[in-house]
């Protein structure tokens, strides 16, 4: 029976001042890790627009897709027509667009069709305030080639994104997530 009265714990002070270094350490950091773990979905997204970018240019190669007889030949126009800027977007393809084997060509190099994909899935980062991503959005310059970006997002991970409507030379002064 001989207990040793000296170990008492520990004292309410003692475990309100630990709590306090707690709370402060936690309020100094979490700032820091939000705003690493916005650019961080802004870095997915700016691969997955990379990956769309690859998709569309290997279909754009692809011998079954250039000598097919359906509206493969227009999705090809719109990439390829000299200076001509053009926004293509998920909202403004019929059923038809989607039949053809370009479409079929990007669909299986990526996994999903990136027209026929609901706002916003799959995608990671933050769109402005009140708005929601599309999946994808094209502009072509065809003297430079063409870039995919997403509408309504933020490349710098402020969540104060914009509606890009401009020409691809454009682009850069954004703040839209984009690949060229």
């Amino acid at each position: 029976m001989g207990q040793n009265r000296n170990n008492k714990g520990f004292s309410l002070v003692e475990l309100i001042i630990v709590i306090a270094i707690m709370a402060i350490t936690i309020g100094v950091l979490a700032p820091q890790l939000i705003k690493y773990i916005e650019k961080a979905k802004v870095a997915a997204d700016t691969q997955a627009c990379d990956a769309i970018h690859s998709a569309i240019v290997l279909a754009l190669n692809d011998p079954n897709v250039v000598t097919a007889s359906d509206k493969s030949r227009d999705w090809i126009e719109k990439f390829t027509t000299p200076d001509t800027d053009i926004h293509l977007y998920s909202g403004m393809f019929g059923a038809a667009w989607f039949d053809c084997e370009f479409v079929r060509s990007v669909t299986d190099t990526l996994g999903y069709n990136p027209w026929d994909t609901p706002a916003g899935e799959g995608l990671k980062s933050t769109p402005a305030s009140g708005h929601t991503l599309m999946p994808c959005a094209i502009v072509n310059s065809a003297g430079s080639g063409f870039a995919v970006y997403i509408a309504w997002s933020d490349r710098t991970g402020y969540k104060k994104g914009e509606n890009f409507n401009e020409s691809y030379d454009d682009l850069e002064d954004s703040k839209v997530i984009y690949v060229k």
